[in-house]
């Protein structure tokens, strides 16, 4: 078994009486991209934390090319070849690239003194040779999505990583950027290492994929090759069912409009332009996605539109009334639910539990019975509805939410908004990182809401989501909106593509 780089043996995770994972058999070849698959909560994660030196296993045994191996920690893996590229990116935002990379793996001359040069000449080697365009000393803070994964990904090669585990490294990436991370990942395996990628998207498995395992409640259901797979075979291998890939739209009344932008002028926080005079309307009961490449100054409009930066020029109207200038606490008052791109950084207070999580804004909008006291029985109640309708894995309400995968993070930030009575929706991204069946869900969930006659403008960098859900779609390029498509059945992603790359313009 010399094509043999990773093999795991009954490898068992038990969290008191929680079981994340209960005997385990993985077996990985050399050079090969090995693909593990399941629903949010399915022990993914768990698995590869432990494989990482991150989490010991309560049972179970480790055996890198062929010798039985012990983690005490992950510096420990990293000494065996093995490197973890996380899901939330591990980096400091105010120092350069090279001082990140730097990091943790100093290079000294003499043993006292930091060798940036030796660093900066090992780290372009790298680079080089893996086709890795990087600038080393620009500030992480400063990068684009994409770029910075290429940091990570060079970090775990530094430390000299033969096994790279990716945890969902297409969450927010454009489609060009996914293309990117895949001729990255095949050039890597073309050079002798070894890709282990956690992910949800199934089209993106059948893509990349020499083997696939699949998990569903901490066990393996499948281990199979691309094939010998289908789409809708590993999605019923990891919910346990059939999976509806298309979904369920009735007809619907489309009303008046319910949200007016008009001129609208913002700038990002170093003073750039990024929405450049947008002018367009939400309707009663329609939902309008927003396309773009990232950075085409859709977080920076989605951000004024619900009082989190303040526009330079123009006006937002909402049921008639200038909300221009109204704070996030007016907007909720209003009845506008947010549901942010970062989940973590806005989207949730990661050390509260779920139950605080959920009531977060409910608590403004819709008040208590007190209006001075939580009524702890009331805030229960909907946090429970918010668990049980998004099937949020966790123990209890009170479970700190920052112990949860972030599949379920991302249902709880979700289900809070969706499980209240507002008018209107402002969405971003609302499936990053769920499985399968949750996306099912929360697709089925945002029709029919808009069916009831609320409002949904959804920002989406998946562009299937946004074709598959938008009644309209309005294209974002260079902080100018350049189209606003019907969303016909003879409206296709190439054309929609052209409008993101601006290769076509609406004539106004």
């Amino acid at each position: 078994m010399e094509d043999v780089i990773l093999e795991v043996k009954g490898m068992c995770k038990y969290f008191g009486s929680l079981v994340a994972n209960e005997d385990i058999n993985m077996t990985v070849k050399r050079a090969s991209v090995h693909s593990i698959i399941g629903e949010n909560g399915a022990g993914k994660s768990t698995l590869m934390n432990m494989i990482a030196g991150i989490y010991k296993p309560s049972k179970g045994e480790v055996f890198v090319n062929g010798k039985k191996v012990v983690f005490r920690n992950p510096n420990d893996a990293a000494k065996c070849g093995i490197g973890m590229v996380h899901q939330e990116f591990m980096l400091y935002p105010e120092l350069t690239v090279l001082e990140n990379l730097m990091m943790g793996f100093e290079t000294t001359r003499m043993g006292y003194f930091l060798d940036r040069k030796k660093a900066r000449k090992d780290i372009q080697e790298i680079c080089d040779k893996y086709k890795f365009s990087i600038p080393l000393d620009e500030k992480a803070q400063d990068l684009p999505v994409s770029l910075l994964q290429q940091v990570e990904i060079v970090k775990v090669l530094y430390k000299g990583a033969d096994i790279i585990i990716l945890d969902e490294p297409t969450a927010v990436l454009t489609p060009q950027g996914i293309e990117g991370l895949f001729d990255a990942i095949r050039y890597l395996t073309e050079h002798g290492k070894t890709v282990i990628l956690i992910t949800h998207k199934l089209k993106e498995v059948m893509e990349i994929s020499d083997y696939i395992t699949v998990l569903k409640n901490g066990r393996v259901t499948g281990n199979l090759t691309p094939t010998e797979a289908s789409e809708q075979l590993l999605a019923s291998l990891m919910v346990g069912r059939e999976v509806l890939f298309n979904t369920q739209k009735q007809e619907k009344e489309i009303g008046e409009d319910l949200l007016a932008v008009k001129d609208l002028t913002v700038k990002s926080d170093d003073g750039v332009v990024k929405v450049k005079n947008v002018s367009f309307s939400v309707k009663k009961g329609e939902i309008v996605g927003v396309a773009g490449v990232a950075g085409s100054g859709q977080g920076e409009l989605i951000e004024s539109l619900f009082g989190l930066r303040r526009p330079e020029s123009g006006e937002i109207r909402y049921k008639g009334e200038n909300i221009t200038h109204l704070s996030p606490r007016g907007h909720r008052v209003d009845r506008i639910g947010y549901v942010p791109q970062d989940r973590l950084g806005t989207g949730c207070a990661r050390d509260s539990s779920i139950l605080e999580n959920c009531i977060m804004g409910y608590h403004v909008a819709h008040k208590f019975k007190n209006p001075l006291l939580v009524n702890k029985k009331e805030a229960e109640g909907f946090s429970k509805q918010v668990v049980e309708d998004f099937s949020v894995k966790a123990e209890s309400v009170y479970t700190q939410i920052g112990t949860l995968s972030g599949g379920n993070i991302q249902k709880v930030v979700v289900g809070r908004e969706f499980c209240q009575e507002n008018d209107l929706l402002v969405v971003e991204d609302p499936t990053r990182g769920i499985d399968v069946g949750a996306i099912e869900f929360i697709w089925q969930k945002i029709i029919q809401i808009a069916e009831a006659g609320v409002s949904v403008l959804l920002v989406s960098h998946e562009l299937g989501e946004v074709m598959e859900l938008s009644d309209r779609i309005l294209v974002m390029y260079n902080g100018e909106i350049t189209g606003n498509l019907r969303n016909t059945d003879e409206l296709d992603e190439q054309t929609v593509g052209m409008y993101m790359l601006g290769g076509k313009r609406d004539e106004a």
